[in-house]
C-alpha cells in the first residue's frame, strides 16, 4: 500500500503549503480570491479541454465508467432529495451533491491507480465523466441560481453554459473528441503546460481555505456535511462493490479497482467551486477533509479484503 501512502503524503505536503501561506498572510487578503479566479478562468478550462479532447468520450461507457456514473448519480440524487426536503437551498445543495459525487480522481486517483493498480488508465473514465458531464451541469445550476444574476429567461438559460469558461472548455473538448480530430502538438502543448498548474493551485487553495476553519463554525452545515460524508465514504463504495459483484460480475481485481475508485475522497475542485461561487464553503471543506482522512483506512481495508 505504498502507493496509497505516497499519494496522500504528496497531497498533504501541498495542502500544508497552502495553509501556511494563509496563516502567514503571505499573499495578502485577496490571495485566495486571485488564485481561485486564475484557476477557474485559465487553469481548469485548459485541464478540461486537454484531457477530454485527447481521449475518446466512449471511455465513459467502460465498466469502470458505468459503475462510477451509477454510484455518483445515485448518491448525488439522495443528497439532492434530502436537501430539497430539508430546504437547504438549491446552491448549497448543489455544492453538497458535488461533494458526495465528485471524487479526487486526479491528484489522488492517478497515483493510486498507477502505484497500486498498475496503470493510470483505471481512473480515466471517472475523470471524463466528472469533467464532461457532472461539472458542466452543476456549474450551470450555480450560474442560473446566482442571486446577483439577471432574471431567468429561456434565452438566458440556453446561453448560461456558454458564459462559463469551464463548461465551454468541456463542450469544445467533447466536440473535438467526438469528431476524432487530432490536434497538432503546437496547439495542444501550451494548454497542457497551463493545465499543469491547475491541480497544485487547487490544492493550495484548499489548504488556504482550511486556515480558520473550525468545527464550531457553520453549525447549519453539520447535517449536510454528515450526510455528504456518509454517502461519499460509506454508501458510494458499498454500492460500487455491490454493482461489481452482483450486476457486472467482475473478477476480484476489477471489483477492488471500482471499489477503490469509489473510496477516493471528495475532489478539491468542489472546494474551488464553493469558493468561486461563495456558497457551501464550510460544507465542501469539511467533507473533503473528513473523507480524505477516512479514505486511508478504507483503502487499506479494501485492499486487505479484496486484494
Amino acid at each position: 500500500m505504498d502507493g496509497v501512502l505516497k499519494g496522500f503524503f504528496v497531497v498533504g505536503v501541498v495542502l500544508l503549503i497552502g495553509y501556511l501561506l494563509a496563516r502567514t498572510n503571505a499573499l495578502g487578503p485577496h490571495g485566495t480570491k486571485v488564485l481561485s479566479t486564475l484557476t477557474f478562468m485559465v487553469g481548469l478550462p485548459s485541464l478540461m479541454f486537454s484531457i477530454i479532447a485527447t481521449r475518446h468520450i466512449s471511455e465513459v461507457l467502460s465498466q469502470t465508467g458505468l459503475i462510477a456514473l451509477i454510484t455518483a448519480v445515485s448518491v448525488m440524487a439522495l443528497f439532492a432529495i434530502t436537501g430539497a426536503i430539508c430546504r437547504w437551498g438549491v446552491r448549497r445543495t448543489t455544492i453538497g451533491a458535488l461533494a458526495t459525487g465528485i471524487v479526487n480522481s486526479t491528484n489522488l486517483g492517478v497515483p493510486l491507480s498507477l502505484y497500486v493498480l498498475g496503470s493510470a488508465t483505471f481512473v480515466t473514465p471517472i475523470m471524463l465523466f466528472q469533467l464532461a458531464i457532472l461539472t458542466p451541469v452543476a456549474l450551470t445550476i450555480l450560474d442560473l441560481t446566482d442571486p446577483a444574476g439577471k432574471k431567468a429567461s429561456v434565452r438566458r438559460i440556453l446561453a448560461t453554459p456558454f458564459r462559463n469558461p469551464v463548461t465551454v472548455a468541456a463542450i469544445l473538448g467533447i466536440i473535438v473528441s467526438a469528431a476524432g480530430i487530432e490536434l497538432p502538438a503546437l496547439a495542444l502543448d501550451p494548454l497542457v503546460l497551463v493545465a499543469q498548474l491547475t491541480v497544485p493551485l487547487m490544492l493550495i487553495i484548499f489548504g488556504m481555505s482550511l486556515h480558520g476553519l473550525s468545527p464550531r463554525q457553520g453549525t447549519g452545515d453539520r447535517a449536510p456535511t454528515l450526510l455528504a460524508v456518509i454517502l461519499k465514504s460509506g454508501v458510494q463504495p458499498a454500492l460500487a462493490w455491490a454493482l461489481a459483484v452482483f450486476v457486472f460480475h467482475l473478477d476480484d481485481f476489477s471489483t477492488f479497482v471500482v471499489t477503490a475508485c469509489a473510496i477516493l475522497p471528495t475532489g478539491q475542485n468542489v472546494v474551488l467551486y464553493a469558493v468561486r461561487y461563495g456558497v457551501g464553503q464550510n460544507l465542501a471543506q469539511s467533507t473533503a477533509v473528513i473523507t480524505s482522512v477516512l479514505a486511508v483506512p478504507l483503502l487499506l481495508g479494501a485492499a486487505w479484503l479484496l486484494g
